[in-house]
């Protein structure tokens, strides 16, 4: 089985068990509300036009809630999920945008998931700067997001609240879709526990991406206890969360 069909087996089980609490907010979830989010989350992506073996690549922390429930959302609908770490751009504006750059290039991923802002740092205003066409477009228009750039970008993702200020990109709360309907939708694809889930990039001396590392697999992810906020879930052990970050 894949991590996010385990998910949803445990929380018809045991659907009342807490597993996380954020900080932040002091929010505190069960095995149903994790399975929940990331259902919908994941059925979202897919109602936007993805597909299994599609890629997306988080510009997230990885304490945020929204990264967790991404985890289970790419398990679920069989999505590669890369990850690059934001902090750079707290010691090296310049480098962390020539970092987003490459990952986007050797991901060729087809979301980028960025945070609104954080650490005093406009992480929009950045990806304004790598991806220009996100100044320009506006998604309530009904077109699909194409940038020259990077071709198989079609849709970068912000986790602010609006698209006031940030028309290029689509608000990740925006994406929830609560149907209930994602197996249903893949019920054509096969997802297992040798589906391919987390991407890595091998990174130089100034933590800017090379090259792309190995994938692994489901199974390999769970086994090897990468993701330690997915672990404890899948564990149904109970983790305290601590650090600021947006919680949808």
């Amino acid at each position: 089985m894949s991590a996010g069909s385990t998910l949803r087996k445990l929380a018809l089980e045991s659907p009342h068990v807490d597993v996380v609490r954020y900080q932040h907010k002091n929010v505190k979830w069960t095995l149903k509300h994790v399975d929940h989010f990331a259902e919908s989350l994941g059925t979202g992506l897919v109602d936007n036009g993805l597909l299994p073996g599609d890629t997306i690549l988080s510009w997230l922390p990885l304490h945020f809630a929204e990264q967790h429930i991404l985890q289970f959302a790419c398990s679920k609908a069989g999505f590669v999920l890369y990850h690059l770490d934001p902090l750079l751009a707290v010691k090296d504006r310049d480098g962390a945008k020539k970092a987003l750059a490459k990952a986007l290039e050797l991901s060729r991923a087809n979301v980028l998931i960025s945070q609104d802002a954080g650490n005093d740092i406009n992480y929009v205003s950045l990806v304004q700067e790598i991806v220009p066409e996100t100044r320009i477009f506006n998604v309530g228009d009904g077109l699909p997001f194409f940038t020259p750039r990077y071709p198989d970008l079609r849709f970068p993702v912000h986790t602010g609240f609006d698209y006031a200020d940030n028309p290029g990109m689509i608000p990740i709360n925006q994406l929830l879709c609560p149907t209930g309907e994602l197996s249903n939708v893949l019920v054509d694809h096969k997802i297992d526990g040798d589906t391919p889930l987390m991407g890595n990039f091998i990174l130089g001396s100034d933590e800017i991406p090379t090259k792309k590392g190995q994938i692994s697999t489901n199974q390999e992810v769970i086994d090897s206890k990468v993701w330690p906020e997915f672990t404890s879930i899948m564990e149904k052990k109970y983790r305290e969360v601590e650090g600021v970050g947006v919680v949808f």
